[in-house]
């Protein structure tokens, strides 16, 4: 059975068949130009930690078994979805090394805005960022940089008030109607929350199996999913758009797989109509995310191509990006959205301290040889001119090299070939 989460939600689309509304399709929440990019600032930073609590738990462990208890509860138990692929769930997540407390990567990221130009962060996990005692600490510290902060989120706390009560009711915070309302009102803020499949069974299955050592998600993810991406709604798009401004939400519809290809249309079309941003993308290599493409076929890629030209298509339909920016620069892996320009304007900081050159890929290619002591000793400011993303030419179309290697030129010629059909 499919379920809708936004039935009471008109369709924002006009006679002329633009959007009413504004809308920002940019998965950094920012506009660059070619300009912006041969400055070579940092433009955007992406970074990984966990709450301090367990950072403290980890770091005092005393033996291999205890580290691994605390890996297993207190990291992968930090989330309360099992889903299939995540890249969190990897026995080596760490690579050996200690983790760096929330409080001193944010001294980075500081330094970062302050000194290389950085216009958006994005945080990446290993965890939910809201599920922390300390979060309203951290959003204050983004909100005085004045930068956008994209928050990537599937948490069932925006749909359960016993959740939000565990979690925030010794500070008064005992809704998710009242969580949100809060959140909203960090203007830093931009949530990039997960919908993958308007069908409850599949939506479920998605999010339980994927270590055989945690515990599935016991009730049902694909209800409050509904209600949390309503309330999400009427906080940061609703009052967005009352304001003229364009959706603080966007719908994170990845990894478009086998299983869920065949509705990835009907889920950007949904979403988009609604003034929101739709990110539809397959999965990275990193983790566990490269073996979820082991049996794609022929058939797959015949159907995510015509996927990303229908999503193309829609996009310049509705006015959410130029024609001619799809014809200067191809389809980006962002289906109907701009490219991604992290290989040669960004960087990610994991919660160890190491320096990657993007999240999608976590092998040693992609690791800088700067170590966690020497950036937290020279700064991220010494950092940035010695990574291989700084060396990297700059240019809106990147590619995306951390993804299986479906985004090949054969096929970004079979999509732009069914676009110009459609």
């Amino acid at each position: 059975m499919k379920t809708y989460p936004l039935q009471h939600v008109p369709i924002l689309v006009g006679p002329d068949g633009r959007l009413k509304v504004r809308v920002n399709p940019s998965l950094e929440g920012i506009t660059v130009t070619e300009d912006d990019l041969r400055g070579k600032n940092l433009l955007s930073l992406e970074f990984c930690w966990l709450p301090a609590n367990v950072v403290e738990a980890y770091n005092t462990a005393k033996t291999e078994e205890e580290r691994r208890r605390v890996l297993v509860g207190r990291v992968y138990g930090n989330c309360r979805l099992n889903c299939k692929g995540c890249y969190a769930k990897q026995d080596d997540l760490f690579r050996g090394q200690k983790l760096i407390y929330p409080d001193r990567i944010l001294d980075l990221i500081e330094e970062s805005v302050r000194e290389l130009g950085t216009r958006a962060v994005k945080y990446l996990g290993p965890t939910e960022f809201f599920r922390d005692p300390d979060v309203f600490k951290y959003l204050d510290r983004f909100e005085r940089m004045g930068i956008v902060l994209g928050v990537f989120a599937k948490d069932p706390m925006f749909g359960d008030d016993a959740e939000v009560e565990t979690l925030f009711g010794s500070q008064g915070i005992r809704t998710a109607d009242v969580l949100v309302e809060k959140l909203a009102s960090y203007r830093c803020l931009r949530i990039l929350f997960n919908f993958r499949s308007f069908d409850d069974e599949t939506s479920n299955d998605l999010v339980r199996g994927g270590y055989a050592g945690k515990s599935d998600y016991a009730g049902d993810y694909k209800s409050v999913q509904n209600l949390s991406v309503g309330r999400l709604y009427e906080y940061f798009a609703k009052r967005e758009f009352d304001r003229g401004l364009s959706s603080r939400l966007l719908i994170l519809n990845a990894p478009v797989t086998p299983e869920t290809v065949g509705e990835a249309s009907e889920i950007f079309r949904y979403f988009t109509d609604r003034g929101l941003p739709v990110i539809s993308t397959s999965s990275m290599r990193s983790g566990c995310g490269a073996g979820i493409y082991a049996g794609a076929d022929e058939r797959f890629l015949k159907e995510l191509a015509r996927f990303y030209a229908e999503a193309m298509r829609l996009s310049v339909e509705r006015g959410s990006v130029a024609a001619e920016y799809f014809e200067s620069n191809g389809p980006s892996p962002y289906a109907g959205m701009m490219h991604c320009f992290q290989l040669c304007n960004g960087l990610l900081i994991r919660e160890t301290g190491q320096l990657l050159r993007c999240p999608g890929a976590d092998h040693a290619g992609w690791l800088d040889r700067i170590s966690p002591e020497e950036l937290l000793r020279n700064g991220i400011a010494w950092a940035w001119p010695h990574t291989m993303n700084h060396d990297e030419p700059a240019r809106l179309n990147v590619g995306c090299l951390a993804k299986p290697r479906m985004f090949t030129a054969g096929f970004n010629s079979r999509v732009m070939a069914m676009y110009r059909s459609l």
